[in-house]
């Protein structure tokens, strides 16, 4: 893939997303959600799983 946001997240997602705003943040999440969502919808196997992921890691967050 030549996307430059997918090769700069594989490559250090610490130093990519540590730069953004929290807002970015969310609009990135929510986004990612949606697509996931239609994905799964869709019949995309994997979708779903990663959805889950996802809403089991943001439960797991303590602030």
């Amino acid at each position: 893939m030549s996307n430059p946001f997918i090769l700069a997240i594989r490559n250090n997602p610490d130093q990519f997303l540590g730069e953004m705003e929290s807002s970015e943040l969310r609009a990135i999440t929510e986004a990612c959600v949606e697509q996931l969502v239609k994905r799964a919808k869709s019949g995309d196997s994997t979708a779903p799983s990663a959805l889950q992921a996802m809403y089991r890691s943001i439960a797991n967050v303590e602030i």
